[in-house]
């Protein structure tokens, strides 16, 4: 039996209120890979990382 899991995301919106701040995100992280997640203050980010990890609420 594998564990080796990808992390995946498909046609992501996000945002708070009327402000979308990602929009239509596809996302692939291979299992043993080091990914980053770089963007300039309020791009999104944490966002993202929240959603992932199901801390927003849709």
């Amino acid at each position: 039996m594998t564990t080796d899991r990808t992390l995946a995301a498909q046609d992501v919106t996000l945002g708070y209120g009327d402000r979308t701040v990602i929009r239509e995100l596809d996302l692939q992280v291979a299992p043993g890979r080091i990914t980053a997640i770089v963007g300039a203050n309020g791009s999104g980010k944490s966002t993202l990382l929240k959603a992932m990890a199901r801390l927003l609420t849709p």
